[in-house]
């Protein structure tokens, strides 16, 4: 049996996310201020998916990277990023194969959390570490799991196109899990997405014990301040081998 991020992350996943399309920008543009980069650095865009963030960080003039276990998010990725400076590669975010070759890695719209052992999820981490050459940055972009259990919707429905969309959330153990019913005319497909849930403490000591320093949690794309409460996401702005402040 495949593990639910094989079967999710599939032709019906661009579907139920197309409008974000042209939010790449939207949730960038304020983080990127908060790091030094110039032209023709190099970035990761890691769990690229159909690579709506690779292509922005292209245009502003980066040399890109997309990684993705997902094939068929890649071939829609490469087919949209024709003639863009953007190399796409298949690979499993637990294995990135890069050695100090990176300026900047960027981990979006909370691909973490996908496994269900502290140590799998850690090997993701250790990769970017790896990945990064002394000095770069990482952008995390993560849940707020105190906001997730406060405001989560149990049920919703929507028309996507003519696509109705629905899906059913909770809390449990340790995880939040969603549950999506595609339905197309006659056409109905199932999928599920169990993320765990990582307080922020956590998530400091385990990029800590990698090198990667935090430098700035945010609560938001428009890089407000953190607020356990009422931010609904934890944002991450990491650098590589800085001093940690005790």
């Amino acid at each position: 049996m495949n593990a639910w991020y094989e079967e999710h992350f599939q032709t019906d996943y661009i579907k139920i996310y197309q409008h974000r399309h042209s939010e790449a920008g939207s949730e960038l543009k304020d983080l990127l201020e908060l790091i030094p980069w110039k032209n023709g650095q190099s970035v990761l865009d890691l769990c690229c998916g159909y690579g709506r963030h690779s292509r922005y960080l292209a245009q502003l003039g980066w040399r890109v990277t997309g990684v993705d276990l997902s094939a068929p998010l890649l071939q829609e990725a490469i087919h949209l990023s024709l003639n863009m400076p953007i190399q796409y590669m298949r690979c499993d975010m637990r294995k990135i194969p890069f050695r100090k070759e990176m300026d900047l890695v960027v981990n979006m719209f909370t691909s973490f959390g996908y496994f269900d052992s502290d140590d799998e999820n850690e090997k993701v981490i250790e990769g970017v570490s790896h990945s990064l050459k002394d000095g770069g940055y990482f952008i995390m972009d993560y849940l707020n799991p105190t906001f997730v259990k406060e405001n989560l919707i149990s049920f919703s429905r929507e028309e996507v196109g003519s696509v109705e969309l629905i899906q059913y959330r909770k809390v449990e153990e340790g995880h939040v899990h969603k549950k999506i019913i595609i339905k197309s005319g006659n056409d109905e497909k199932r999928y599920e997405e169990v993320i765990k849930l990582y307080n922020l403490e956590k998530m400091i000591s385990m990029l800590n014990e990698h090198g990667l320093v935090v430098q700035n949690i945010l609560g938001h794309y428009d890089a407000s301040r953190f607020n356990s409460q009422h931010s609904p996401r934890m944002i991450f702005i990491c650098q590589k081998g800085a001093k940690i402040d005790l």
